[in-house]
């Protein structure tokens, strides 16, 4: 599989995939638009919004870009440095990605799978250094490609990925505090320490 395209959306390369990629298919300005007011919101040091729903029911939602509709991501690949790529069963066509930002891991990418296009093409919209997100990007897609994960399981458990227990240890402790206050629970999310990640189909695993 050819290595994936990404350029930031605020430079001149970018501005010009964009383009191309709403000509694909133009419902993609509405899911960007839709994270992007929706992390807006979100205050600093806090759980993500997406972080959030992902605790409470093992997925999170943003509007189709075919429909309009509201739809529910599936599994997710979390790679090495802590970029995750989730997948929604009602949008195949599209990916979006959490990577670290210095101060926890906005979704901060958006992918388009299309056939029309030669290969998987990106747009990087949160942190510029985008170094981390083309490392796994690889190793994601590739994952992607092979029969089990083709299959598309239905989600079945979730891992949450402690980031920055080696690196910020007050902070960490408060968004444990904030996730044990969530009112509700689907089930229990199993916890890991980066570096470790528990990628499998039918699994979604994010960073916090």
């Amino acid at each position: 599989m050819e290595p994936a395209r990404i350029e930031h959306i605020d430079t001149p390369e970018g501005r010009t995939l964009w383009r191309e990629m709403l000509g694909v298919l133009p419902g993609l300005q509405a899911v960007l638009g839709f994270v992007t007011s929706k992390q807006a919101l979100c205050p600093s040091g806090r759980l993500l919004w997406y972080q959030a729903e992902l605790f409470e029911r093992w997925f999170f939602r943003i509007p189709s870009p075919h429909t309009g509709c509201m739809i529910q991501s599936a599994d997710s690949w979390t790679g090495p440095y802590q970029t995750t790529f989730f997948r929604f069963q009602a949008a195949k066509d599209i990916l979006l990605a959490s990577y670290n930002d210095g101060g926890g891991f906005p979704i901060g990418a958006l992918f388009l799978t299309a056939p029309s296009f030669q290969s998987v093409s990106g747009i990087a919209f949160s942190n510029r250094d985008l170094s981390s997100l083309m490392e796994d990007a690889s190793s994601a897609f590739q994952a992607f490609s092979t029969p089990v994960w083709q299959g598309r399981p239905a989600v079945s458990s979730a891992t949450a990925i402690l980031g920055h227990v080696s690196s910020d240890e007050i902070r960490t402790r408060l968004l444990m505090q904030e996730v044990t206050s969530l009112k509700s629970w689907r089930q229990p999310v199993t916890f890991l320490t980066a570096p470790f990640s528990d990628n499998r189909a039918g699994h979604v695993s994010f960073c916090v």
